[in-house]
């Protein structure tokens, strides 16, 4: 692995950058706040556009599957349109499939060639965009490569930022959780947009996932368990071992599937998985997506894998270390969402998926429908 890679993944190195981030954007947010608002967007936004520019910078998974849904919202509503995508180059293979006439690439290697980020600008200016939408307001190099996108009118969140943009959108108050933010844009400018993160996984590469999976076992696994984690959203190894000998114990075929960040943990795994576990070979992101699409549900915590999951329309049984994660979790109805359970907690809430009656656990979340808040 390389010593830069190393660095980034390091925990202590992770906080350290998050803190100064935090003040950096602290400091140009107060810097850029004198600025007047932009005028509120309408549906008549899109009236004479021809080329939209969606920006979304973002290296994490789960806020690239997030914003994606915007694509399928634009591209349901006004199909004549061209629409464009700013991912990362860790991010662009998730948008393969989807309705998207150019994906571009912000690359973490551009902070130190600088002339790969003014390319890419190049490239983004030649588009001649008629608009250009910021998906999220947290990010100011995508705020940087939207105004560097020279597009006819811009367009983005009401909030420290608005001075920037021709025009903006508001999010309503109580619509905290982040799967709104797309639905909110769409109903904007006059579009249906479910709220929740999407993908889309070809029938091929489904075909490779199930090949891949028989050579592992002949036996279809009941559930499968995402080992990983952010920071502190992360679970401990013991927890998961823990999880091992319950599922074990109740006699649950489960599939073990570890992230690069997680490779560590694999040597142990493998010794504790016992004789219903399998842990997953390494896997590509798009082959990691199509054998998510084989699984009957998915244990996981707060990570990219969960909100791959449920644009996958895999039932998540979602572990949350911190109660901040509740804006992330998932919301279906087969959904399952766990505050700081324990092992034994988590495989019994399984029980909730059969059809006799659901047993009440400590720290258990009830989803909320999507009907109850509004956004069904």
């Amino acid at each position: 692995m390389f010593l830069l890679t190393r660095l980034r993944r390091h925990t202590a190195m992770r906080q350290l950058g998050k803190r100064l981030e935090k003040r950096a954007k602290a400091w140009l947010y107060r810097w850029l706040a004198g600025s007047a608002a932009g005028t509120a967007a309408t549906p008549a936004t899109l009236e004479g556009v021809q080329r939209v520019l969606l920006v979304r910078p973002s290296f994490r998974i789960g806020n690239a599957l997030i914003s994606a849904r915007l694509i399928h919202a634009l591209a349901e509503g006004r199909p004549e349109l061209e629409i464009d995508y700013l991912a990362t180059d860790t991010t662009v293979s998730l948008f393969a499939g989807m309705p998207v006439t150019h994906c571009h690439a912000l690359g973490r290697d551009m902070l130190v060639r600088p002339w790969k980020l003014v390319a890419l600008w190049r490239t983004l200016r030649r588009r001649r965009y008629d608009l250009a939408i910021q998906v999220a307001d947290t990010s100011l190099t995508g705020r940087l490569c939207l105004k560097a996108a020279g597009a006819r009118r811009t367009l983005g969140a009401a909030s420290r930022l608005a001075g920037l943009y021709d025009q903006v959108y508001r999010v309503p108050p109580g619509q905290t959780h982040v799967y709104d933010v797309a639905a909110v844009i769409a109903g904007t400018l006059g579009l249906d947009c479910e709220a929740r993160p999407w993908m889309t996984v070809s029938d091929a590469e489904q075909t490779r996932a199930r090949a891949g999976l028989q050579q592992l076992t002949d036996k279809p696994f009941d559930i499968g368990v995402f080992v990983g984690g952010h920071l502190n959203k992360r679970l401990p190894l013991a927890f998961w071992l823990t999880l091992c000998d319950a599922l074990n114990d109740r006699g649950l075929r489960f599939l073990l599937l570890i992230g690069p960040e997680e490779a560590a943990m694999r040597p142990d795994l493998e010794a504790r998985n016992g004789h219903h576990g399998c842990v997953a070979p390494a896997m590509a992101l798009r082959d990691f997506a199509a054998t998510l699409t084989q699984l009957p549900r998915l244990i996981t915590p707060d990570t990219g894998p969960m909100h791959m999951a449920v644009a996958l329309g895999v039932p998540v049984t979602a572990v949350l270390n911190t109660s901040i994660s509740r804006k992330f979790a998932p919301r279906g109805q087969a959904d399952q969402v766990l505050l700081s359970p324990s092992p034994a907690e988590v495989v019994a809430s399984l029980d909730c998926t059969m059809p006799y009656p659901p047993v009440s656990l400590p720290g258990a979340l009830t989803p909320m429908p999507l009907e109850a808040a509004g956004l069904s």
